[in-house]
């Protein structure tokens, strides 16, 4: 199985089952430019989208025009992924009671986003200033989070858990618990604490492997690097015996 990091929370799969792929952003404003176009997609059966933010779902109709893809996405981000040119037949509602791609084994589970807090959120608006504000507010307004899934599935022979976010309930994750989980696509955004917050995850979701990402600079001034070194050294504290593999910004590797 290959996996390539595209950034963000963006990944595609590649195995024997065929490939797919999640949280496709390849527009990063500012950031390093994605070396992937709408045309890197062109053998891809099926997209799933976490969440409604516009770093998870901006590219995606320009995509959807270049791959005969299915678009599985929660509630009003699929609606709203209509509104935005994707055929209404490509798109199908990712609920959590079926299964999604039965070449994959793929289910998604209700998730939920996780919270801002206060010094996360003046640090931002001390980078971004008033105009780099507005722009993040017309964002807001223009791609709202919505409904949050996440994704369970099988890929050359290993059980994968993808996370859009890391939520801030605990007790959400305990609907994992019962699942074998070889790698957690693991979310680095969006919290001061996130490292902590993280590791607090794997300790109850218990994977054997751990992927980060969502922790590079995507759009700045907006983003910033998240260090997933600091991450690392977080689990080893908490006492996670699994293994840790990062893999670099656009580049893939075989699991």
């Amino acid at each position: 199985m290959e996996l390539t990091w595209l950034g963000t929370a963006g990944f595609i799969v590649k195995s024997k089952e065929g490939e797919i792929a999640f949280d496709p952003f390849l527009s990063r404003g500012q950031g390093e430019a994605s070396p992937f176009t709408p045309k890197s997609f062109e053998n891809t059966q099926a997209i799933f989208v976490g969440h409604g933010h516009f770093d998870h779902t901006f590219d995606i109709p320009e995509i959807a025009n270049n791959t005969e893809a299915k678009i599985y996405a929660p509630g009003l981000t699929g609606q709203l992924l209509k509104m935005r040119g994707v055929s209404g037949n490509r798109v199908h509602h990712a609920g959590n009671k079926e299964t999604l791609f039965k070449d994959f084994k793929m289910r998604a589970f209700k998730s939920s986003h996780v919270n801002f807090d206060m010094p996360l959120i003046l640090s931002t608006i001390k980078r971004c200033g008033v105009r780099g504000c507005m722009h993040i507010c017309g964002l807001g307004v223009s791609y709202p989070q919505g409904m949050v899934q996440s994704y369970y599935f099988e890929a050359g022979g290993k059980k994968i858990l993808f996370l859009s976010s890391a939520t801030n309930d605990i007790g959400e994750l305990k609907q994992y618990r019962d699942l074998e989980v070889d790698y957690y696509l693991a979310p680095l955004q969006g919290h001061t604490n996130i490292q902590d917050l993280a590791a607090k995850h794997v300790s109850i979701i218990k994977p054997k492997v751990v992927i980060p990402h969502h922790h590079d600079n995507f759009y700045p001034p907006l983003s910033q690097d998240i260090s997933a070194e600091v991450f690392k050294e977080k689990l080893t504290r908490s006492g996670f015996k699994g293994d840790f593999l990062e893999i670099p910004l656009f580049k893939n590797i075989q699991l």
